[in-house]
């Protein structure tokens, strides 16, 4: 009984994942091929950011959606993280990483069929940026992004609004890399949309092998993290404020 109750909310969360996933991408997508569309050549500064803007709030709105069903991970690079310091259990693992592929596959489709104009959202080295570059630029960012679940969501420090954060993540880390590598920082974003639009560019290996790489680093700063007992320590600091703020409403007293 027990086991199949346990199966079945895995089968209800990873349902949770695929259909995040897809929302996630179709808006990322939909919305920077929307502002890109309409922004005149003179509007530079505006096309810079219309993609980090665009999938910054589709990851926004879609991880505090879907965060009471599945947690909102909507990352293979993140739930790996996630599998490994055990704070995702190995079988639900797998399955979010299978919807999430799935997902992401949907949403770029659903762009190509509902969108009009050419089919966008496929992530490619930009020209003079190398492959060493692009997927260094990928670990880097998706690195932060991974921390921010971590410190934000895991560990519950945001609390409600531990999207904000993880959206603005994304955003500005989308802002750093998006101009050479297209700012993927999810093997699952880079997936749906390459094989919808059968754009593929130069190394697309990296956008698998950056984000699992910045999200093993982010994995190795919550191990470092939590073996110097960095709760206890602000715990600690807080105890110590409280302590001094009740000694002086005494001595004002």
């Amino acid at each position: 009984m027990s086991w199949a109750r346990d199966s079945r909310n895995d089968l209800t969360a990873s349902l949770g994942e695929f259909i995040g996933t897809a929302y996630f991408v179709f808006f990322g997508v939909g919305g920077g091929m929307a502002l890109s569309n309409n922004i005149i050549d003179s509007d530079a500064g505006v096309a810079l950011i219309a993609g980090p803007l665009a999938w910054g709030f589709s990851l926004l709105v879609n991880v505090w959606i879907w965060s009471p069903i599945s947690g909102g991970v909507l990352n293979p690079a993140i739930t790996i993280a996630l599998v490994i310091t055990e704070s995702l259990p190995i079988f639900r693992g797998v399955l979010y990483i299978v919807a999430e592929f799935l997902g992401a596959l949907l949403g770029a489709y659903l762009t190509s069929i509902a969108l009009p104009g050419p089919e966008g959202g496929a992530t490619t080295l930009a020209e003079g940026t190398s492959i060493f570059q692009g997927l260094i630029l990928e670990a880097i960012c998706t690195s932060l992004l991974t921390f921010s679940v971590f410190i934000l969501a895991i560990e519950k420090s945001a609390r409600f609004t531990a999207a904000l954060g993880i959206g603005w993540a994304l955003f500005i880390s989308a802002i750093a890399a998006g101009p050479y590598t297209g700012g993927s920082l999810n093997p699952a974003r880079t997936f749906g949309p390459s094989i919808v639009t059968g754009t593929f560019g130069t190394a697309n290996w990296i956008y698998y092998a950056g984000p699992v790489l910045g999200a093993l680093l982010a994995s190795a700063y919550w191990f470092l993290f939590k073996k110097l007992k960095h709760n206890e320590q602000l715990t600690n600091k807080y105890d110590e404020d409280t302590s001094k703020q009740e000694s002086i409403k005494y001595q004002d007293a």
